[in-house]
């Protein structure tokens, strides 16, 4: 039997109306029917299907037996400087002393005993320097107690800092000297300080002492730049014929204006 033109083309168009309709159709089982993606998901928590199914972790959270998380190296300060966890301190102010660790390296410098303990005096003022601490001793003990470290000379003076007056152990050209520190309403604490913040890649101005970080944050807003004291202000006007306030420096109309 020989089918007419308009018999096919019908049957044709029958077939693409039911392979569209099928394909409309989410067939159970079907390997047709689309998977949604999974909603955002808090870091961690598993990855939860469309029928509340748990369908495991986020790859980036599966860790291998034994793996650990890598520890923070470091905290910030308010404007995003590094700040390493357990800086040292490097000097302590009280009653107008300054007290800096005695490493070895500054005992060899200064030629002291190398099983000396105790804390470098850098300078003296105020009460410090009225009970006769000197700049270049060695503050051995308060009110009997050691102090090694700055730690424990802040610990110390913690002790003492509603009392009046207390005792200083110090050594001095190989004796060891009791020197009473007063004041009139209560010694205080001692203040501490790290060393400087430094800038990312600064030169080192010292021997090799470990890292950086050990004493020093790392960042650009903890020191004034340029430093005030190293600021040159331009020599003022002089007057022609003016008496010389210094030394003879060549031409005065090399640095000065001359007001005639």
């Amino acid at each position: 039997m020989k089918l007419k033109g308009t018999t096919i083309v019908a049957l044709g168009m029958l077939v693409v109306a039911i392979m569209v309709l099928a394909s409309m159709i989410d067939l159970p089982g079907s390997d047709m029917s689309a998977t949604p993606a999974p909603p955002d998901t808090p870091r961690g928590a598993p990855i939860v299907g469309g029928q509340g199914q748990a369908m495991g972790l986020p790859v980036a959270m599966q860790r291998r037996r034994g793996e650990q998380r890598a520890p923070v190296p470091a905290l910030s300060d308010a404007n995003g400087g590094f700040v390493a966890p357990n800086v040292q301190f490097s000097e302590a102010h009280w009653q107008g002393m300054e007290a800096l660790p005695l490493s070895i390296e500054l005992k060899r410098k200064l030629k002291l005993p190398l099983d000396l303990e105790g804390l470098l005096i850098d300078e003296t003022s105020l009460n410090a320097a009225v009970s006769g601490l000197l700049a270049g001793d060695v503050l051995v003990a308060i009110n009997g107690r050691k102090v090694k470290t700055l730690k424990k000379m802040q610990k110390e003076t913690r002790r003492v800092q509603m009392d009046r007056r207390a005792s200083l152990t110090v050594y001095r050209k190989g004796r060891l000297l009791t020197l009473t520190l007063s004041e009139e309403k209560n010694l205080g604490l001692a203040q501490v300080e790290t060393a400087p913040m430094i800038l990312p890649g600064d030169i080192m101005p010292h021997p090799y002492r470990g890292p950086c970080t050990q004493c020093h944050a790392i960042g650009t807003t903890g020191h004034i730049t340029p430093d005030p004291d190293g600021i040159v202000l331009p020599p003022g006007p002089i007057r022609a014929g003016a008496k010389m306030p210094h030394r003879d420096r060549g031409p005065c109309a090399a640095c000065h204006a001359i007001i005639q």
